[in-house]
């Protein structure tokens, strides 16, 4: 599933891209990744042009002119491919914008589990409610994640995993960010010691500022706006690699299945 640095170098690419460009016309071709009615969806957001591009957690925002929002999912199999082609370019877009430079922005997703939605005000957008800091946010700092860690007896992956807690960190960057800081996925949260907490403060920032450098992480579906593979997948160091030897110990990387997900951490760095 695409995590805050794939989203965020989405939401870069297409910023150079779109803004100005005008929505021609809306392509539905599978009305299931739609929160709205396709009617409706296409009606609203025919004639609008887009104004700005930001995002949430691991969602895409789209302003509108004219007002209203487009609101993008890209869930485990999501793409959106900004292109020269015609509509549908393949089997798996859904949705297809032209847009009034003669370009298309579409929207690919062979499982379906991503979703797409106008909306007024992004008050509609129930998830948004209940979303955590963001990790580059100056209200995230070691002190709000210690007050955070305290009173918690749940594993430290599960809290980093949290949308409640902090938006945007999945599964690969949860477990990335703790070898990082040394520190075991199993931990339970309130056992960080002062200078853990600095630690794993820091490099959550670092890990991810790092991903979004090198242009996220393929490891299956993720493409970037322009279709190509994130190059950070050269730098993990610990995710899917069960078995290899630890890049900083050589003891081989250890995997375990926590909260119905895949761990990997190395018994000898990660305490």
């Amino acid at each position: 599933m695409p995590e805050l640095p794939e989203v965020e170098t989405i939401k870069r690419d297409l910023e150079k891209k779109i803004l100005g460009q005008k929505i021609v016309q809306v392509f539905v071709y599978d009305r299931r990744v739609i929160r709205n009615s396709p009617r409706s969806f296409i009606k609203n957001l025919t004639g609008k042009t887009f104004h700005e591009v930001s995002r949430r957690g691991k969602a895409i925002v789209f302003q509108l002119t004219d007002s209203g929002f487009l609101v993008v999912q890209l869930m485990m199999t999501g793409q959106l491919i900004y292109a020269e082609k015609e509509p549908r370019p393949s089997k798996a877009t859904k949705i297809t914008f032209q847009l009034s430079n003669y370009r298309y922005l579409n929207y690919n997703d062979q499982r379906l589990f991503g979703r797409l939605q106008f909306c007024r005000t992004l008050e509609e957008i129930k998830f948004f409610k209940d979303l955590g800091l963001e990790p580059f946010s100056s209200s995230l700092s070691a002190q709000w994640l210690a007050n955070q860690l305290i009173p918690r007896s749940t594993p430290i992956k599960n809290f980093l995993m949290n949308q409640k807690f902090v938006a945007g960190i999945g599964n690969i960057y949860a477990s990335e960010i703790l070898f990082a800081a040394g520190i075991h996925p199993r931990r339970a949260a309130k056992t960080l010691s002062k200078k853990e907490t600095h630690s794993l403060h820091s490099k959550i920032k670092e890990i991810l500022s790092e991903a979004i450098r090198f242009r996220g992480t393929s490891m299956r579906d993720y493409r970037d706006a322009g279709g190509q593979k994130g190059n950070y997948i050269n730098r993990i160091k610990v995710y899917g690699r069960k078995g290899q030897a630890c890049l900083s110990c050589q003891t081989p990387v250890a995997r375990f299945v926590q909260a119905g997900r895949s761990t990997f951490f190395c018994r000898r760095c990660q305490k």
